[in-house]
């Protein structure tokens, strides 16, 4: 299902790329996305929310598991339910102190209308980690900030003799940059 739900932002090469939703609805992707920004929150340092991990999933879900389409659909409801039940507002509104005693409960199976919170909270954590850290053309990791915040250099072609056994100070290439079309290449044909 393609959601109006859309955001433009950069993309891995600095482009603008437009992000829609195709598996969550708009208030659901609200909910990932507030559960991720509390996972991965932003700081000093961008966090699940600039890399677009709610991307990342709502892919993830639309391409490789729709099977777990239901289980963050149940999640999202159950976690919108426990916060307005706990502080009579939905998840999403809730701030930030508010949220994390609502995922501490999930995390704690501590969900009595819930019985998988802690499953699905550990889903979530998993996903999260993945939409920020991962390959940026799978959905997440936009614009390299989770490669660049634990300086992974991406997909080189390969390193100069000065990088073996020191840091790696390059700046982070995605796949699809660092292995172009082969129409850019060759020319199309």
């Amino acid at each position: 299902m393609d959601e109006s739900v859309s955001r433009t932002a950069p993309a891995s090469g600095g482009l603008p790329v437009s992000q829609s939703l195709h598996s969550l609805n708009s208030a659901e992707a609200r909910i990932v996305e507030a559960i991720a920004a509390r996972i991965f929150p932003t700081t000093d340092t961008p966090g699940a929310t600039e890399a677009g991990a709610v991307f990342y999933i709502d892919r993830l879900l639309h391409k490789a598991y729709p099977s777990l389409l239901s289980t963050y659909q149940m999640g999202c409801a159950a976690a919108d339910r426990h916060a307005r039940k706990k502080f009579k507002q939905p998840f999403a509104a809730l701030p930030p102190e508010k949220q994390d005693a609502v995922l501490r409960d999930f995390e704690q199976a501590k969900v009595p209308a819930y019985a998988k919170a802690d499953r699905f909270f550990s889903l979530v954590r998993r996903h999260t980690m993945e939409g920020v850290l991962g390959e940026p053309s799978y959905g997440g990791n936009r614009n390299l900030v989770g490669w660049r915040l634990v300086g992974f250099p991406g997909q080189q072609f390969g390193y100069p003799d000065p990088y073996i056994n020191r840091v790696v100070d390059l700046e982070p290439v995605a796949m699809d940059a660092a292995y172009p079309q082969e129409e850019a290449l060759h020319g199309k044909r």
